[in-house]
Formats: structure tokens, C-alpha cells, sequence
């Protein structure tokens, strides 16, 4: 059975912006898309596009929620955002400490040790004999950590988290967006928490996913300006067909879009939301077995090539991330499309 956590929601603390210049990074830097010591995996990669999917047109995924959502009208179109290291460290630490002491709820149960950051994951996998002052759960003094002072030991700035147990990434996303709300007040409630976050948090998110206990967590906080493509990835992880999904988010419509699996071209429809804005997707068969490696190349307004991941390729039915690549020139045929409404996974 599914599980989703109602009660404990964290508000949106932090309501500052911050340009790419105050973390010293250009986008050339970001390295958008490339694992950074096995973070992000399949499954967090999948929560972050579906995030910024559902962001480009809340309204098509409210459409889906149907009465439930009864707060369905508050939500316009945002910008993406931006996937962090340091939240997605945060947030996968959580995942695992919740699995390792045996407890599901935003705050740790014991007092984590400052170094957490540099001992998790090599040094430390969560359990409290590495994870907790003196080596055992528990909070004698009262002084267990918050989840805010968690997240802020990975060097993130929070402002918000949700968690849940799903049956996959998907699963989980959906509890999340779907949780029933019926009044039509366009505010921050415990009752509709975890949408809100997920259509009104500005800044970056890390996602933590585990497939061993399907606990999901997403920390939102301070981040730089997203990538021009600040999301993509493939659904299922693997099956004969998949569907493969890019956002988009630039001042100008790209030429063209298309993702290059197994050094071949395949074009992608714009399917929701706008031309600055927008979710591409396209589908692609015959990679239901063995290794398939692929990257998406988007051609901006200028005649540059943006490419997700920056370097390298993603895999299915393989390594996450590799820096291998078997580069195309495709042709610049992408088109808008007429907006396609159905979520991957989802009737």
C-alpha cells in the first residue's frame, strides 16, 4: 500500500533569488546533467523532470487530479528549477538515515555530526553508528537535528521538504501532487503542502530517491539560475518503448530539439507548456534490452547546440552516467506540438 506523510510540512522559509554571479558559476560551469559521484541516480532524475514537467502547465496535471485539487486555479506556469548537489546529498542522506534507524519523519533522530557532509556517503551510509554524536539514536537532551539544520550541514540554504514511501519515483511524485485539497484558497496549507511546494518553491530542489526502501525526499533551497535544459530523462527505465522528456527554459524558442540515442537522431515535440518554457518529449523503441546511451541536443535561437547532459551520455538499461558519448548532427526538424496531456506511466 502507498504511503504518504499528511501531517508534518515544512513552509517556505527562504524567499530570496540569487543570480548565477553570487555562486561564481557561468553555465558553461554547471555541468548540467552529469553525475556527481553517483548523484543524481534514475530514480531522483526522474522526480526533478517531472517537477519541472508539471511547472511548464500546472493545469494539465490539475486537470488529472480532477475535484480533489480543489485549489487547481491558483497555479500558473514557473520557471524550472535548478537541480543542486549539495540539496540532492542532503536529501538522499535523509532517505537513507530514515532507513538505516528505522523511522519515517522530516527530522533526524538524533543530533548528526557536523562532518556528516564530508563522511556521507563513503564514510557513512546514514546509520546512526556513523551518522549520530556518541554512535546511538536518540536526543537525551532534546536536541535532535531539524530538518533545516540537516540540509544546512550539506552547505544549502533550505526552504522547504516533503518526503513519502511510493511504489517508484513516479508513484511517489504523484502522491505528492495529487494529495486531496478541496478548498479553493490559493495558500500554503498543511493540506496541500506538498503541491504547493513543488508548483511555487523558487530556487533549486535535491532529490533523494532510494530503490531498496522507495522512500523519496526533495529539499528545496537556494540555488543558481537553472540550466537551458534543466531536466531530463527516460520512462520506464527500461522497456521496448520509452518516452523521453526535456524541459526547455531560455529568453528564445530553441531551432530544434531532438534526443540522440545510440548515436541516432530522434526529433522532440514540444508537449507542454511553451516555446521558452516547455516540456519536450518524443518516444523511442526497440531498447528493451542491453545498453543504450543517449543525450538530448537542442539547437537555441542563436544556432548553438545545448546538450543534457553537458558532457557525456545517460544510459538505459546501464550506468546512470558516463562520460562516453556518440555524437550526431541532427536535423533541425522539431515542432511544436498540439500539447500532449497524458503523464508518462499514468492512463
Amino acid at each position: 500500500m502507498l504511503r504518504r506523510v499528511m501531517g508534518v510540512l515544512m513552509v517556505i522559509f527562504v524567499t530570496t533569488s540569487a543570480s548565477a554571479s553570487d555562486f561564481g558559476l557561468r553555465e558553461a560551469d554547471l555541468h548540467a546533467g552529469e553525475s556527481v559521484n553517483g548523484f543524481p541516480n534514475w530514480g531522483e532524475r526522474l522526480i526533478l523532470a517531472w517537477m519541472n514537467r508539471a511547472r511548464v502547465d500546472p493545469q494539465a496535471e490539475m486537470a488529472k487530479c480532477g475535484p480533489a485539487c480543489g485549489e487547481a486555479a491558483c497555479y500558473a506556469p514557473v520557471p524550472p528549477l535548478a537541480w543542486t548537489a549539495a540539496l540532492n546529498r542532503a536529501a538522499r542522506f535523509h532517505a537513507d538515515e530514515m532507513r538505516r534507524q528505522g523511522y519515517f519523519a522530516h527530522d533526524s533522530k538524533c543530533r548528526i555530526v557536523p562532518s556528516i557532509d564530508s563522511l556521507y556517503p563513503a564514510g557513512c551510509d546514514g546509520s546512526a553508528s556513523c551518522a549520530c554524536a556518541g554512535g546511538t539514536a536518540g536526543c537525551p537532551a532534546n536536541d535532535c537535528t531539524s530538518w533545516m539544520e540537516r540540509v544546512s550541514l550539506f552547505g544549502s540554504q533550505p526552504s522547504g521538504e516533503i518526503i513519502a514511501l511510493g511504489a517508484d519515483p513516479d508513484q511517489s511524485f504523484y502522491l505528492w501532487l495529487f494529495e486531496p485539497f478541496g478548498s479553493p484558497a490559493c495558500t500554503f496549507t498543511l493540506q496541500n503542502g506538498h503541491r504547493w511546494l513543488i508548483f511555487k518553491a523558487g530556487g533549486g530542489v535535491g532529490i533523494g530517491y532510494l530503490d531498496s526502501t522507495r522512500a523519496a525526499v526533495a529539499d528545496f533551497g537556494l540555488a543558481p539560475p537553472p540550466y537551458r535544459i534543466p531536466s531530463g530523462t527516460h520512462s520506464p527505465r527500461q522497456a521496448a518503448s520509452v518516452e523521453m522528456w526535456a524541459n526547455w527554459y531560455d529568453t528564445a524558442a530553441p531551432r530544434s530539439a531532438a534526443v540522440v540515442v545510440n548515436g541516432k537522431c530522434t526529433a522532440l515535440t514540444l508537449s507542454r507548456g511553451s516555446g521558452t518554457n516547455g516540456a519536450w518529449s518524443a518516444t523511442v523503441s526497440g531498447v528493451g534490452s542491453g545498453c543504450h546511451r543517449y543525450y538530448f541536443s537542442f539547437i537555441d535561437s542563436a544556432g548553438r547546440e545545448v546538450t543534457y547532459p553537458a558532457t557525456g551520455s545517460l544510459g538505459i538499461g546501464c550506468e546512470e552516467w558516463n562520460s562516453t558519448r556518440a555524437v550526431a548532427s541532427c536535423p533541425s526538424t522539431s515542432t511544436p506540438g498540439p500539447g500532449r496531456r497524458r503523464a508518462a506511466g499514468r492512463g
